[in-house]
């Protein structure tokens, strides 16, 4: 992400992904993991004003059927927690923004981790009947189209960026 029009399409394909998936990762982190759940819609609806975005505008995309109910949740989790470490990986290596005085809230964040380390031990722990742990797959692999379908649908947004910020 080596521009401002690279940041704001990768803050909105998060944004337009994690709407969808948000209410599921949250109940999962705060009443299965037992944490606080950082809240992700509102940095980058923060971040994304910033950069001359306007967020209303952004597509939609549909909840699909396999992330509901409380066995998806974990599927949910996996993907959600797993981006949060991508994220780590681009901050370390720098990103548009940070040398142009735009400090993303949503990039900066780091409580992610946190929750990967409280998940994977769940994850792990062979709680899981069969047929919830199918629920979570399925849950998983749909959590990573909704975020492909975000990404596809973001390719557009630089086109709606403010030119006086």
């Amino acid at each position: 992400m080596s521009g401002r029009s690279d940041l704001a399409r990768f803050l909105a394909a998060h944004a337009i992904g994690l709407a969808p998936l948000f209410p599921a990762f949250r109940g999962f982190v705060e009443e299965r993991l037992g944490l606080e759940c950082p809240d992700y819609p509102a940095m980058l609806r923060a971040d994304l004003a910033a950069l001359g975005i306007d967020v209303a505008a952004l597509p939609v995309v549909d909840v699909p059927a396999e992330i509901t109910g409380d066995d998806a949740a974990a599927g949910v989790a996996y993907v959600v927690c797993g981006s949060r470490l991508g994220l780590t990986m681009i901050r370390q290596r720098g990103y548009w923004g940070e040398a142009e005085g735009f400090r993303s809230a949503y990039m900066t964040d780091g409580r992610g981790h946190e929750a990967w380390k409280a998940l994977v031990p769940t994850l792990r722990g062979g709680t899981f009947t069969p047929a919830q742990a199918e629920a979570a797959r399925a849950a998983a692999l749909a959590a990573f189209a909704v975020f492909t379908g975000a990404f596809a649908a973001s390719v557009d947004v630089s086109a709606g960026q403010r030119t006086d910020g």
